[in-house]
This record gives structure tokens, C-alpha cells and sequence, in this order.
């Protein structure tokens, strides 16, 4: 159910991970931002700065950024860089995550390179990207375990992007907006951001009260609110994920590695549950859910589908009926799926389908096994067993979770889904909420992902709590690995459940 901690990485990967540091920003905006080449128009940058990164005000990491540059040479570049750390508390737990992100860019503020690195305690994934040719990008994924080289396209109006971009738009006046082009990543898709200047403000920094101009920003349908002075400086970010980013200077940072008290922080997977009023009597045996859904963000679309009717739609509410999966009325031979179903039999650089190891393991739990139900029910009885379920900081990677045998709800389903696609099952990832009681704490709904298979018919299945087939508290709001994912951080502490009826 730990979900909602792979989404927090992309978050901090895409908004603290790649540094855009606009301080030669020119004062004046537009409809949207036409890459580097504007943003660099005054000269090249000088920058070092540092911030602190609380949870619930409490301290659990700092980043750092800053710029290199080579004008001396004829070849003249630009390296901008980021460090983040960070440690997440989950299931009582301290995990330590390690983020280093770059860009390097030619003499024309053109971007020639990117990188980033993701390191915890069990996993390390590297992604480094080089341009070859007229927005052309060859771009390595490397994990313990492999590497995988995908083309990417790169518009030249596409820029790598975090929150201390904001620190560029000093200049944005009340009501005026941006929009910006941004590559994620880890995605490796580019998306919107929209910028809007909401009003001016005085915040108290350094024991003075600074005249501010507050940013909101929305990503994926998460907004974000920044306070910046008047020198383009971030004095201090917050999301409604209840993650804020305070300007410090290195010798704080250094007074936090001293006095780190990360372990009274608060446990991100409780943090982040979603609250419900009610309660299910019997979460796993449920065959019927009816329940409202209340939030500011909600799109009835993201949660219709075979298992859930949307029966009401009002203004911040949608009403709910949730069915429990019932198994496939007639599956099929194994690899008799319709060839439009053939993308979800592909492998992917996290869903390693087409790996030897995966091959083999994948026939060694069929075995001669033709019913496509049948080989998907052994797939899953397989991945319950063989995976230790534990709290894990990653990155999907299917052929990792193969090697090391551990994880929670995402390892578990990117395994199952990489298995039965190299068995000939179409296969794919939900991610949603599931209803759970953990540690005896009031009943409420957690971030979580599970698979679904093409037997005859779409069925939905939970391999990481052993469900042959999910029950009805499993609500689906987006299908597809992270990009698609991305979905849930409009949701994220901004939406509540209340029960009304349980069959």
C-alpha cells in the first residue's frame, strides 16, 4: 500500500531533482517560456543555494543546487546540478533517499545532456540522457540489474524543471500566468505546468518581514504555493501534500545532519491516507461498496469503469457503487488475446517482459498450463509467495523485484504484470485506493497498485494480499506505470470518503 511513496520521488524528482535557476530571467513574461535560450538571456548564472525540506514541520532532508560553468572555453557549457536528500518514514521505518540531477547546455543554451540518480538503502536507478540530434535524445535507464537505451524527442522549448524555477518569475504581477513545457525525468514525457501570481505578501524570514509575491503552480492537478522576494529568491514552498521547502543557508543543513530526527516524524503512509467516515465491516469479503467521494479535484471519468458506476455527481462530491471483481465467465488459450491488446504485452524499460530471467521464471510457474485464467491465478499464488513484503523505497523495475524478492504493493505488481506478459496475458497496472485497518488505527483508504489480466475479459487481481480477485473497496482511478500514475497527485490530501452502505 506504499503507493503514494514512489509518487512522492517522482514529485521530488521533477520539482526539486532538475534545477532551472532563473535569476537572469528577463522581466518581462509571456504566454509560455521558449526554452533555455530566453531564460539565459541576461548571461550566465552564478548560483549555490540551499533549503530545507520538512514534513509536517518537521525536518527530514535539505537540497542543494548549483551551477558550473566553462566560459572560458570555446566550447562553453553550463552544468546546473541538484542534490536532494530526504528520508521517509514508513511502517515505523527511516528510509534515506539520494537524488542528483543535472543539465548541461552549450554555449547557446541549447541542452545537450541530463542525468539523474535515484539511490536508497536496497535500491539504486541512474538515467542519463544525451542528445543526437536535432531534438533527438538517446536515453540509458540503468538499475542493479540491467540497462535498457530508449529515443526520446525533446522539443526546444522543453525545459527541465523544479521548484526553485519560480525564484525566475519575480517579475510576475498579480493575475499574470505562465505556462511552461517540462520534461519529467523519469517519465520521460513532457508535460504542462501553469504558473498564476496570486497576490502579494509579507513573510517573516531571517527574523525580517520580507515583501513576497506568492506563485501558485499546478502539475498534474497538484498545486503548489511559493513565496519569492523581490531579489527572485524562494523563501519558502508548500504543497497539500504537507512537504514545504524553507531558503537556509549550508550551515544549517549541516546542524540538521548533526541532529537528524527524522524518526519523529510523521509515518508518510498514515500521513497520506486518504480519511473516511464510516466504516467497512468486512473489507475483504466485500462484494458491494457504495460510498460518496468528496474533493475539490474530482473527475468522474477517472473513476468509471466495469467494477465502478458513478451514480452521482455533484458539485466537490462523486457518488459511487464499487463491485468486487468476479472471475472471467469463459478466459481464453494462452496467447489467443486480440491484437489490440498486443501494448499490453510489451515490455517496457520497468516491465522487463521480454528479459531471459523473467522467460524463464515466468514458464517455469505456468508450466504446461494453457487456460490463460489459470496461468494468471498461478502467476499471482506465485508472486505472494515468493515476495517478502516489506516497505521499499524504489523505482518500479520489474527484473529488480525479480532478483531481490522484496517489496510492497508496486514491486508486487510490476513483477506480476512483466510475468504474465512474457507468457503471452495481456496485462497491465491499476492504482488507486484500497479500504485497510493497519496497526489497529481507524479504518481509511491507502494509495495502492494492482494488476489486471486479459482472460476472455479485463479482470482485476491483488497478488500483493493474495486476492484471486480484488473486493470491492479496490477503487481504480488510473491504469498504466508512472506517467500515467501521475494521476493520483491531484488527489493526494485533497479528497475524503464517506461509507454509505457495504453488501
Amino acid at each position: 500500500m506504499n503507493i503514494v511513496r514512489s509518487l512522492i520521488i517522482i514529485f521530488w524528482l521533477l520539482m526539486t531533482g532538475w534545477l532551472i535557476r532563473y535569476e537572469a530571467f528577463p522581466q518581462w513574461f509571456t504566454a509560455s517560456a521558449p526554452g533555455y535560450s530566453s531564460l539565459f538571456r541576461n548571461g550566465p548564472l552564478i548560483l549555490d543555494t540551499w533549503m530545507q525540506i520538512e514534513f509536517r514541520n518537521n525536518p527530514v532532508g535539505y537540497s542543494h543546487t548549483w551551477v558550473d560553468s566553462d566560459v572560458a572555453s570555446p566550447n562553453a557549457t553550463y552544468t546546473l546540478h541538484n542534490q536532494t536528500v530526504f528520508n521517509i518514514k514508513l511502517m515505523e521505518q527511516v528510509h534515506a533517499v539520494n537524488v542528483m540531477a543535472g543539465a548541461t547546455l552549450d554555449a547557446g543554451y541549447a541542452l545537450q545532456k541530463f542525468y539523474a540518480v535515484f539511490s536508497s538503502s536496497v535500491y539504486t536507478t541512474r538515467i542519463d540522457g544525451h542528445k543526437t540530434g536535432d531534438h533527438t535524445f538517446a536515453v540509458r535507464i540503468r538499475t542493479e540489474n540491467g540497462e535498457q537505451t530508449v529515443m526520446l524527442n525533446v522539443p526546444d522549448d522543453v525545459i527541465l524543471y523544479s521548484p526553485v524555477t519560480e525564484m525566475a518569475m519575480a517579475g510576475l504581477k498579480p493575475g499574470e500566468t505562465l505556462d511552461l513545457r517540462v520534461l519529467d525525468p523519469v517519465t520521460l514525457a513532457v508535460s504542462d505546468v501553469h504558473v498564476e501570481a496570486l497576490h502579494r505578501e509579507k513573510l517573516k524570514y531571517a527574523g525580517h518581514e520580507q515583501e513576497t509575491t506568492v506563485l501558485k503552480l499546478v502539475y498534474q492537478g497538484l498545486e503548489t504555493l511559493s513565496w519569492i522576494d523581490s531579489a527572485g529568491r524562494i523563501l519558502r514552498q508548500e504543497t497539500p501534500l504537507g512537504w514545504t521547502m524553507t531558503l537556509c543557508s549550508a550551515k544549517d543543513v549541516l546542524a540538521f545532519k548533526q541532529d537528524d530526527n527524522s524518526a519523529g516524524a510523521d509515518d508518510l503512509l498514515t500521513a497520506m491516507a486518504v480519511p473516511c467516515r464510516g466504516r467497512v465491516q468486512n473489507p475483504r469479503t466485500c462484494r458491494v461498496l457504495k460510498l460518496n467521494m468528496h474533493g475539490a479535484s474530482l473527475n468522474p471519468q477517472n473513476f468509471a469503469g466495469p467494477r465502478q458506476v458513478v451514480e452521482a455527481r455533484e458539485d466537490r462530491c462523486v457518488g459511487l457503487t464499487l463491485r468486487a471483481q468476479a472471475a472471467p465467465r469463459q478466459a481464453g488459450a494462452l496467447g489467443s488475446a486480440p491484437e489490440a491488446l498486443r501494448p499490453f504485452l510489451a515490455s517496457s524499460p520497468a516491465l522487463q517482459a521480454d528479459h531471459p530471467a523473467m522467460l524463464r521464471q515466468a514458464r517455469a510457474i505456468v508450466g504446461n498450463e494453457t487456460n490463460s485464467w489459470a496461468a494468471a491465478q498461478a502467476i499471482g499464488d506465485w508472486v505472494y509467495r515468493a515476495i517478502e513484503k516489506k516497505t521499499t523505497v524504489s523505482l518500479p523495475s520489474a527484473l529488480d523485484v525479480l532478483k531481490r524478492r522484496e517489496g510492497d504493493c508496486n514491486e508486487h505488481t510490476y513483477l506480476f504484470v512483466a510475468l504474465a506478459r512474457a507468457v503471452g496475458i495481456p496485462a497491465r497496472i491499476h492504482v488507486g485506493l484500497v479500504y485497510s485497518e493497519l496497526n489497529g488505527a481507524p479504518g481509511a483508504f491507502y494509495y495502492h497498485a494492482w494488476p489486471a489480466v486479459y482472460a476472455g475479459e479485463w479482470v482485476e487481481l491483488d497478488p500483493t494480499s493474495g486476492q484471486k480477485t480484488v473486493d470491492a473497496t479496490h477503487i481504480s482511478v488510473a491504469q498504466g506505470e508512472v506517467a500515467d500514475q501521475l494521476k493520483l497527485l491531484g488527489l493526494m490530501g485533497q479528497i475524503s470518503v464517506e461509507i454509505v452502505e457495504e453488501r
